[in-house]
């Protein structure tokens, strides 16, 4: 099998010579021209505007991409450009432009005179993968570099989410909803964008690991680790092996890997000088389910009974996947220890009703299309949107007997930034500029 450019790995200690170490390592600027047009492409995923969230591990720091831009000035490059499409909708998140202020972004624009740019706001390119087309950033695929800098954090769907899978993120909102179609394939078209959309530098981004993520319900660990290669891949390979997996057991880097013949063996990728032992800490991936798939193992703690809530699976999009952990919230906050009315909660585009709730909660539009006349539904509670708002899932568990107090999710939601706080490791700084 092809062997393919190193991966080096450097401890993040001071900025930006952490990072220069990297990058020297791996030859990531090697090459690199005063004229050619360069784009960075971050892990922006999303921002709340109702809650407060923590940041640790869920976005790419600031304070790397800042990093990344001096090197870049350093070698003269005139023209740079840092572009992301933050989900947003209706109904959730808020606009990219929003993000990158909140994250320090401006400051950027002030000193070196980076560009700023919102993909959903840009053209795109219908690009054919042979069987299908999705719709890529033209701005990302004209570029003459693109530098990836995803986070290093687990997904529940994914796995993990490093540098194949921060590539949605060039695509336009039909092309990732396309991602999540019913037949459960999204490890396919994540090992696939890398052959339209291919970084000439990738940097996972381990400041900060995440554990049980992508979002912020995740749990954040002070890592210190960077990883860098030229080869989308090989950065990957390593990045699943610094975060404990065995990357032939993350389905769309085993893909990816099959597609160029090549190993998923991370070990023989590493720079000569590092040590792959030395900087791997396993993260924890999911959380777990009942054997029946009705609810999480913790619920057998609290004894909840009398609701079904199937696990998410790969077609549930991003914006309905952020409901997912109020409606747990919910339940858990409503129950009084007495059984709930037998209802289920369906999310997605796959799941089925068990024809044993008296109600079914149907989330968001696809799982209304898909199940809204299935005769094993005895009462339908329809929650409409794309995704739904927050608001009208919480009338719709009130419908079906699960009224809990909006103070229980917000002060769910202060919690998971409070318990950052006070702790040293965990910098604020580290996301502004």
């Amino acid at each position: 099998m092809e062997q393919r450019s190193v991966a080096g790995i450097a401890r993040y200690e001071s900025s930006p010579e952490s990072l220069r170490s990297l990058v020297e390592k791996c030859g990531g600027l090697k090459g690199l021209g005063a004229g050619d047009r360069t784009f960075i492409k971050p892990n922006l995923v999303a921002l709340d505007e109702s809650f407060p969230m923590p940041l640790y591990g869920v976005v790419t720091t600031t304070r790397l991409v800042h990093d990344m831009v001096l090197l870049l000035k350093e070698h003269g490059v005139q023209s740079i450009t840092i572009g992301e499409g933050s989900v947003y909708g209706k109904n959730f998140g808020v606009p990219t432009a929003e993000v990158f202020e909140a994250l320090g972004y401006g400051a950027l624009v002030k000193r070196y005179g980076v560009r700023l740019l919102d993909l959903h706001r840009e053209p795109f390119s219908r690009e054919d993968f042979g069987g299908y087309t999705l719709e890529i950033s033209e701005p990302a695929l004209s570029a003459d570099v693109l530098v990836n800098m995803p986070v290093l954090k687990t997904h529940n769907q994914a796995i993990l989410s490093l540098g194949l899978k921060n590539l949605k993120g060039c695509l336009s909102m039909k092309s990732r909803k396309a991602c999540h179609a019913a037949d459960g394939g999204l490890d396919g078209y994540l090992a696939r964008f890398v052959e339209k959309l291919t970084p000439d530098l990738t940097v996972i981004d381990g400041v900060y690991g995440l554990e049980k993520g992508p979002f912020y319900t995740g749990t954040a660990v002070r890592m210190n680790t960077l990883i860098g290669s030229t080869d989308p891949l090989s950065a990957d390979l390593v990045g699943a092996a610094t975060a404990g997996f065995d990357p032939a057991g993350v389905p769309h880097l085993r893909i990816c890997a099959e597609r160029q013949a090549r190993s998923t063996d991370a070990d023989s990728l590493v720079c000569a000088a590092d040590d792959l032992a030395s900087v791997r800490r396993p993260l924890k991936w999911d959380n777990t389910w009942r054997e029946d798939n009705t609810g999480p193992r913790a619920w057998d703690r609290s004894g909840v009974r009398g609701v079904r809530l199937p696990k998410y699976d790969a077609t549930l999009c991003t914006g309905c996947s952020g409901l997912y952990s109020p409606i747990l919230v919910m339940i858990m906050a409503a129950y009084r220890g007495e059984p709930f009315d037998e209802i289920e909660i369906l999310t997605g585009k796959a799941a089925e009703p068990s024809g044993e709730a008296r109600k079914t909660v149907l989330v968001g539009n696809c799982m209304i299309k898909a199940n809204r006349k299935a005769p094993t539904v005895q009462e339908a509670v329809l929650v409409e949107g794309c995704p739904p708002g927050l608001d009208a899932v919480t009338e719709a568990m009130k419908t079906c007997g699960v009224a809990a107090e909006a103070s229980a999710l917000m002060a769910f939601r202060h919690s998971l930034v409070e318990r950052y706080e006070g702790k040293p490791e965990f910098d604020k700084s580290f996301f502004t500029a």
